[in-house]
């Protein structure tokens, strides 16, 4: 597997740095101010691409016996297909970059923001679904940045051609709340 740099963001200037135990994985000392409105942000820059998520179903028989024992064969019945493992590597990656920023998942009810910028390499640019990347992203941070990803209500997502030619994604999560509203402000008539 390629070298994923991961990088996090900080609120202030004065914060120190955290000591990452991400294994095999460079960290590169990148410090931005953070915008306010924003509770986490974090990524990596490099390696492997977002793998997609798409729930793929195969289809399985089964046989229904009556008191008879006669046997009937239902249509209609799937299984889901494992994830693969490019997925299941992504999301321990992702997992292991968002424990090191988040201190405190999001608990539900409560409302989340989740903005994604990411980057891919031009031939992949159209090959891939902005929907099935950002699949991919929000199960991994179940029950680390969140309870679980039913409880985001706003998702910006957006996929682009990084001008280095790397793949690079960014996480923004964000509480909702009355006086938070993420970073897309609802203009509300009275």
């Amino acid at each position: 597997m390629k070298d994923r740099i991961p990088i996090s963001f900080t609120r202030n200037n004065n914060q120190s740095s955290q000591e990452s135990d991400l294994e095999n994985s460079p960290r590169k000392p990148v410090t931005f101010v953070q915008n306010s409105n924003i509770d986490y942000l974090f990524g990596f820059i490099g390696g492997e691409p977002v793998p997609t998520k798409q729930d793929a179903y195969k289809p399985i028989n089964v046989v229904e016996i009556d008191e008879l024992g006669g046997e009937t064969i239902l249509n209609d019945f799937y299984r889901r297909k494992p994830e693969t493992d490019s997925v299941k590597r992504f999301k321990e990656f992702i997992k292991v970059v968002a424990k090191n920023v988040i201190k405190e998942k999001i608990p539900m009810p409560n409302k989340v923001q989740v903005h994604l910028s990411i980057s891919i390499k031009e031939k992949r640019f159209f090959e891939v679904d902005v929907d099935n990347l950002a699949k991919t992203v929000l199960d991994s941070l179940n029950n680390v940045a969140f309870d679980d990803d039913s409880q985001v209500t706003s998702l910006i997502v957006e996929k682009d051609i990084h001008p280095m030619k790397i793949n690079k994604i960014l996480i923004a999560i964000t509480e909702l709340t009355p006086e938070r509203h993420g970073l897309v402000y609802r203009y509300k008539e009275e």
